[in-house]
């Protein structure tokens, strides 16, 4: 066996071992954790978990209250206007919960679908860094980093974009979806996961080092003043339509031919996939979106 397929098989080894630990199956807290989250959803959405369907209930009847003012001429429910009830609200706050969760929530096929986009792009030598728009504990952009270490290389870097406080609060006269799902996620400290802990995580893979940037703010302040050139893998987390909209205007410009576009919450009750539609309808973007989960998709750019 040459000296190319040991550094090949090397690489792989790491590569598999980083999306194990990342996806949480060597953990043995993530493990139990999925488990009675899993058993409670085959259970009537009852058992040992963070948020109670009871709880959940309340959330939305809270809500309804909460946003009256806008539901009531539309003559709907927060339930309603989000295609969410309790158990789909249940299954959302208890995966997202960051307590004995895994350092990213994406699904396997998520993070294969990343992977296969960065080695593509390096592969094909489509020019450009990487950069994910909403990192929560950091796990994607680990896995970025961890993926330019495998391949040696070296001339391109990982952006790391999150306010690290959590979502932009809506505005419910314009995004009325946007502000009943971040009222929904009071529970989660609005997705909040601090600086210190994502810095730390890049820190604990030993990944942490002058290919990483972080971009601490909210995009609409931060993305048009970063020191970026060109992208080749853009990935999309912001959840709500100006989070995402701010994201692709300023970044898929920089995006080069060959590279791709990934856009976690498309299939998320929230304003993401409005802000892509629209935004695809005024760039005249035919690409076709390809599925990866029933959230997730993604394009190549031409």
């Amino acid at each position: 066996m040459g000296t190319e397929s040991k550094l090949m098989n090397s690489s792989e080894l790491y590569l598999d071992l980083l999306l194990r630990s990342l996806k949480g199956t060597l953990s043995d807290s993530v493990l139990w954790r999925t488990s009675e989250i899993m058993k409670a959803r085959q259970d009537g959405h009852r058992g040992n978990v963070m948020i109670s369907l009871a709880g959940c209930n309340e959330l939305l009847a809270r809500a309804n209250r909460k946003f009256e003012r806008y539901l009531k001429p539309l003559g709907k429910t927060a339930s309603e206007v989000l295609e969410l009830d309790g158990k789909g609200l249940f299954d959302y706050l208890n995966w997202m919960n960051p307590v004995n969760s895994p350092h990213s929530m994406c699904a396997e096929k998520s993070l294969q679908n990343l992977r296969k986009c960065v080695e593509s792009a390096l592969q094909n030598e489509v020019p450009g860094d990487l950069i994910e728009t909403g990192v929560w504990k950091g796990g994607m952009t680990v896995l970025m980093r961890g993926i330019l270490k495998a391949y040696d290389c070296q001339d391109r870097k990982v952006w790391v974009a999150d306010s690290f406080s959590g979502l932009p609060q809506p505005d419910p006269e314009t995004h009325l979806k946007d502000a009943l799902f971040y009222d929904l996620m009071a529970p989660l400290e609005y997705l909040a996961i601090p600086f210190e802990y994502v810095e730390g995580l890049f820190r604990r893979y030993g990944l942490l080092d002058d290919q990483v940037n972080f971009l601490k703010g909210w995009f609409k302040d931060t993305l048009p003043q970063a020191e970026i050139e060109r992208l080749a893998v853009v990935r999309l987390d912001g959840d709500l339509y100006e989070s995402t909209h701010d994201a692709l205007t300023h970044l898929y410009p920089k995006l080069s031919s060959g590279g791709y576009l990934i856009v976690d919450d498309y299939g998320v009750p929230c304003g993401c996939r409005q802000a892509v539609d629209n935004y695809r309808a005024a760039h005249g973007i035919g690409e076709s979106i390809v599925p990866v989960t029933e959230t997730v998709v993604y394009w190549q750019k031409r």
